[in-house]
């Protein structure tokens, strides 16, 4: 853990904590990936690791398939784009589990009145029915999907949304995420962030973020007991 000797809540008061979905709060990368191989598969082209479709992740579920499509050389790539979107909506998402920790640090976030939401440029309902397989999504006042705004991230007018829509407004927010996107959304809005180095992503420098190594860091940056 590197604490870069910052606390991510400065008022002693809880506020509201703000995470990304894939990479943060879930492992979802070998599901998404299972169902792009099944079409990469069916046209007869090699599948791909999971180790490479990880680095697709953080721009939504269309321009991860479209990454993947590109790199084996697919001709249809928009039809299989909406085959993809639509097998991956309806499977049971049953590779997709939560980081370790997260269960229990989310409880004792909620327990002191902490707010939490997810802001993720996944689409809305999948990112719902992710959380709610996971058991997670009791946790959640607002999921606000890529699909429902019109700005998604590293766009900060998708965390004023998720604001919004949880009225957030008066609250000391933080934003907590795996990718250059959440930083830039989070810098945008000069919100507090986090960055959760278990995930897929990375930042150009880290110098600029407080970065957590386990997910139960959580409640050291917000002064709670671990």
């Amino acid at each position: 853990m590197t604490m870069r000797n910052r606390k991510l809540a400065q008022t002693g008061e809880a506020g509201a904590i703000i995470f990304d979905l894939d990479g943060t709060l879930v492992d979802s990368v070998s599901d998404m990936t299972a169902e792009i191989n099944k079409l990469l598969v069916e046209r007869e082209l090699e599948p791909l690791l999971v180790k490479t479709t990880s680095k697709f992740l953080g721009d939504g579920m269309r321009s991860f398939a479209r990454r993947a499509f590109s790199l084996r050389g697919m001709n249809d790539r928009e039809d299989a784009l909406n085959t993809f979107v639509s097998r991956y909506r309806r499977s049971a998402h049953s590779l997709t589990t939560p980081y370790e920790g997260v269960k229990e640090t989310l409880s004792a976030l909620r327990e002191r009145g902490w707010r939490i939401s997810v802001c993720t440029n996944k689409d809305e309902s999948i990112a719902t029915a992710i959380l709610k397989e996971t058991g997670l999504l009791k946790y959640m006042d607002v999921v606000c999907g890529g699909d429902t705004v019109s700005f998604q991230k590293p766009d900060p007018r998708h965390l004023h949304a998720v604001v919004a829509r949880a009225d957030y407004g008066k609250l000391h927010k933080i934003m907590i995420g795996d990718n250059k996107n959440d930083f830039e959304a989070a810098q945008g809005y000069e919100m507090s962030f986090a960055f959760a180095n278990w995930g897929y992503g990375s930042l150009v420098d880290e110098s600029e973020a407080v970065i957590l190594r386990k997910f139960i860091d959580i409640l050291d940056f917000v002064d709670l007991p671990s």
